[in-house]
């Protein structure tokens, strides 16, 4: 019965990006924010500006442009769209199996029970609009759950891999690269042998000073893009402020702030009384709320980087409560 409950699960991902592929195939021009990376990776080979005027466009470091540029090969250009949209929901995919997986020792948790059914059908729905669209949310989510699955593993090479994607994916994903280096010993060296070879690939162009250059530019523009005018409404202090409770920008900054040495206490703790396992899970939860309710350019759709968190917490309370647990939530086993 198991095996069914999977292969369930697999055809429901199966089915949506064929829907969406077909969605694409009959509307391409209906592309998201896909433009905006074969843009840059247009323009990296013809030695121009990939960071034009605005806060808004491309938002990356050159070697998401580097790295995107086979993808932009492709012809027509509504390939390397779908093939785009298929690593990055191919990804979150094997995140959400690799969850699934997490309790297949107790009891009947993990891939023996519908959990991973479970988990794809509450997680899969927010992160449509990032398919959609074609944004980075979507692989950067699967990224931070499986380096967080990594680190539990011990696997601190491909821990360091996922964290450096994760870098390329989204700037703001500094955030887990920085706890998992502060935190835990054995994650050092591997994020920084990750941090020459990510500086390899952004200067992988006949002009080197040309390649400088884009690098200088993408963090103006980077300071730029968070000046308040530019700030959506969709983190905790945009809500606040929609709901007519508008909160002084330096109070902003400093609760932010706030937050994010709380997150660093809290991986800390985590580590010293419950070792990687509760590292990894305080790793993930923390980021996951900096990449949401405390980004200030969060948008609806970058809550798909909450979504496996949700999913998990809720499966993992539903089988305690149905006795599957062994009377151990899932969530403490994470």
């Amino acid at each position: 019965m198991s095996r069914r409950w999977n292969l369930l699960a697999w055809t429901i991902l199966l089915t949506v990006f064929l829907g969406m592929s077909v969605y694409l195939l009959l509307n391409p021009s209906r592309t998201g924010v896909v433009p905006n990376y074969r843009f840059a990776a247009t323009h990296w080979w013809d030695s121009t500006s990939m960071y034009p005027g605005g806060t808004h466009g491309f938002l990356y470091a050159p070697p998401f442009a580097v790295l995107f540029t086979p993808l932009n090969l492709f012809r027509p250009e509504i390939l390397g769209e779908i093939l785009w949209r298929a690593f990055g929901f191919g990804l979150f995919g094997w995140a959400l199996w690799g969850l699934a997986k997490i309790n297949s020792s107790i009891g009947r948790l993990g891939t023996t029970a519908p959990t991973f059914l479970s988990l794809v059908l509450l997680a899969v729905p927010a992160s449509l609009a990032s398919l959609n669209n074609g944004q980075t949310n979507l692989p950067l989510s699967a990224c931070l759950v499986l380096g967080a699955l990594a680190l539990r593993e011990q696997k601190w090479n491909l821990a360091s891999v996922f964290f450096s994607l994760c870098l390329v994916l989204k700037p703001i994903a500094l955030a887990p690269w920085l706890l998992a280096f502060a935190v835990i010993p054995a994650m050092r060296k591997p994020l920084l042998v990750g941090v020459p070879i990510l500086g390899i690939v952004g200067f992988l162009h006949p002009n080197p000073a040309y390649a400088w250059s884009q690098w200088i530019e993408f963090l103006v523009k980077l300071s730029h893009s968070y000046t308040p005018e530019n700030l959506r409404v969709s983190d905790l202090f945009g809500a606040f402020g929609k709901a007519g409770i508008p909160i002084p920008l330096l109070l902003e900054e400093g609760i932010r702030g706030g937050a994010c040495l709380a997150a660093l206490a809290w991986v800390w703790q985590a580590f010293r009384h419950q070792g990687l396992t509760g590292a990894s899970w305080a790793l993930w939860v923390t980021t996951a709320l900096v990449f949401t309710v405390f980004n200030p350019r969060a948008e609806t759709n970058s809550y798909v980087l909450i979504s496996p968190l949700l999913a998990f917490t809720a499966v993992s309370y539903w089988r305690e409560v149905e006795g599957l647990g062994n009377g151990e939530s899932g969530i403490r086993k994470a």
